[in-house]
């Protein structure tokens, strides 16, 4: 029941920042990964869902990377990603985070060098005034890897 609440949590929860509230601006965003693992059963969407319980994966490949469009221009503040709980935390390793307002073309909000644990929750503070409609995550090192979050938060403030 516990991890229920946290999950309502998560998707219903606002972050003050002055007179600002952070909102979870990721959440039922299109996502796209670099290629699909098992015909379709682990989407990228499952990465912005809400549930901590499924997870988005990748196929084999060797710097996997998956995109999230936010619709509109953010402010990002700080993005969250939660590795896998029930196994495969370590696939998640050599992770760059990056923001910007064409794919192509990112700035680096951060990176994180080592293999994550199952559940872990792996945090990036982005630098100040970080702007961007998409967020993309790709593994940078290893010969053959899958990229699997569970979950990816995006907070940030929408720049009108």
């Amino acid at each position: 029941m516990s991890l229920l609440l946290f999950i309502a949590l998560l998707l219903h929860v606002n972050v003050t920042l002055g007179h600002e509230e952070l909102k979870n601006v990721a959440y039922s965003k299109k996502v796209t990964l670099s290629s699909e693992h098992g015909a379709h059963l682990y989407p990228g969407s499952k990465a912005v869902n809400g549930i901590l319980t499924d997870f988005a994966t990748t196929g084999s490949e060797k710097h996997p990377w998956l995109i999230i469009d936010l619709g509109a221009t953010y402010e990002v503040h700080q993005i969250e990603v939660f590795a896998r709980s029930g196994c495969c935390g370590l696939q998640i390793h050599d992770l760059d985070v990056r923001v910007g307002s064409d794919p192509h073309n990112m700035k680096l909000c951060g990176h994180f060098s080592g293999h994550a644990s199952n559940g872990q929750r792996i945090a990036f503070w982005c630098p100040y005034n970080t702007k961007g409609q998409y967020v993309k995550l790709q593994i940078m090192a290893g010969p053959v890897n899958h990229l699997s979050p569970a979950e990816v938060l995006v907070w940030g403030l929408q720049v009108y």
